[in-house]
């Protein structure tokens, strides 16, 4: 597995994301038809990964590490390089992203359109409502109240 991956299985990947969309052990033992042991014995080994994946990406980038949260796939750290807060997150389908505060001009960027589908991608996968007037939000803005709402933080 790579480490953009979090470095998890296809079956350990599976039940991270059932779990990390607030199912309980049980049910998602149930729905994949295996016993809630296994799911949390897959779960202690896919949390230490994700934890493994988000520290190195953090060392990789040169982020000084606040916090973490495993199951959520959330690292709280500090870019001494960029001098503003960072984020590194992790997801079942969006993979380890980087992400730091800044005010960007993103009208002008080319990657407007990627950078606002990946941020819509893991605002879903975390299930966190895009607001109705989505079209015309820049990336910038929209990464204030996400990640506010990823860290629990105020904006």
């Amino acid at each position: 597995m790579s480490l953009s991956k979090g470095y998890l299985t296809p079956t350990q990947k599976r039940i991270w994301d059932l779990k990390s969309t607030g199912l309980p052990e049980a049910s998602v033992a149930r729905k994949l038809s295996v016993t809630r042991q296994t799911v949390h014995k897959a779960l202690d080994i896919a949390n230490s990964k994700v934890t493994l994946s988000l520290t190195e990406t953090a060392k990789i980038n040169k982020i000084k590490i606040q916090t973490i949260n495993q199951e959520a796939g959330v690292l709280v750290g500090y870019s001494t390089h960029f001098q503003t807060k960072a984020l590194i997150t992790f997801s079942a389908k969006n993979g380890i992203q980087v992400w730091y505060r800044h005010e960007g001009n993103c009208k002008s960027c080319e990657q407007l359109q990627a950078c606002k589908e990946t941020l819509f991608a893991e605002a879903k996968d975390r299930n966190i409502p895009i607001p109705e007037d989505s079209s015309s939000l820049l990336p910038s803005e929209f990464a204030k109240t996400l990640f506010a709402q990823i860290t629990g933080e105020k904006e």
